[in-house]
């Protein structure tokens, strides 16, 4: 839940989340922090309307960085974060 992350975190969820409402008019589309992830990686290159460049990839792994982690959605507790190793293991375990 927003209010459970700090300052870094949120500024990391909320740009997720503009970019969602960029690409899909939703604030948090369906497995966007798979799609981003991918996207900041360059394994993806188009994300609905959003036009993917460099400044959106740049930012994203900035904000990733300040954090060592990302932010997932969770059913429960809504916009999670995760440190960036139990992300990795996540995202390795779906590939």
């Amino acid at each position: 839940m927003l209010n459970d992350l700090n300052d870094k975190q949120k500024e990391l969820a909320s740009f997720m989340s503009k970019l969602s409402e960029e690409a899909f008019y939703t604030g948090w589309m369906q497995n966007l922090e798979f799609n981003l992830w991918f996207i900041m990686k360059g394994k993806l290159t188009e994300y609905g309307r959003l036009e993917i460049n460099q400044e959106i990839i740049n930012r994203l792994q900035k904000l990733s960085s300040d954090i060592d982690g990302w932010i997932y959605f969770d059913e429960v507790k809504e916009e999670t974060f995760i440190n960036i190793e139990d992300w990795k293991t996540k995202i390795k375990n779906l590939q």
